[in-house]
C-alpha cells in the first residue's frame, strides 16, 4: 500500500521540497517541541507568534494547526503554562510560557541535539572523505 503524506502549504508551492525524494522535511515531534519551547524560552507567546517565528527561522514548512496541537500537548505534560490575556482590545488571547520542567526537557534535548549534531557531523565527513577517495585512481597510476 503506498504511504499517504500530507501535504502544507509550503509543499504546495514546493518550498522546502527535496529534489531526491519529492518529499518536504517536516518538523515533527521532539524537533517541534523543541524549537516551540527554545521560543518561549525568550518570552512568554501567543501560538501564532510562535507559528510565526518558525517561518521566520526558515525551519520546513509545516500546518499550524500542528503547532496549536503542540503546545496543547506540552501543556499537559506540564512543560508549558497559559493563561488567558485580556489585556489587548480584542477578543483574549491565549499566551504561553515556559515551566521549570520545560526548561529542564529543553536542556534535556539541548545536550542531546549536540550529541547527534556530531554523530551527523561525524558521518558527514566520512561521506566527503570517501567520495574524494573513490575519485582518485586506485591501481597507482595518474589520470591523463
Amino acid at each position: 500500500m503506498p504511504e499517504k503524506t500530507r501535504t502544507s502549504n509550503a509543499s504546495k508551492n514546493g518550498a522546502g521540497r527535496s529534489r531526491a525524494t519529492g518529499r518536504e522535511p517536516r518538523l515533527t515531534g521532539d524537533l517541534l517541541s523543541s524549537s516551540l519551547l527554545a521560543f518561549l524560552r525568550r518570552s512568554n507567546a501567543y501560538g501564532y507568534a510562535l507559528v510565526q517565528e518558525l517561518a521566520k527561522a526558515g525551519l520546513p514548512g509545516f500546518d499550524s494547526t500542528t503547532v496549536y496541537r503542540t503546545l496543547r500537548q506540552l501543556e499537559k505534560a506540564g512543560l508549558v503554562s497559559s493563561f488567558w490575556d485580556t489585556s489587548d482590545s480584542g477578543p483574549a488571547k491565549r499566551r504561553y510560557s515556559l515551566t521549570t520542567a520545560g526548561e529542564t526537557f529543553l536542556n534535556l534535548w539541548y545536550g542531546i541535539l549536540e550529541k547527534y549534531q556530531k554523530v551527523l557531523q561525524s558521518a558527514w565527513e566520512s561521506v566527503d572523505n570517501r567520495d574524494t577517495d573513490q575519485s582518485a585512481p586506485t591501481d597507482g597510476a595518474q589520470e591523463e
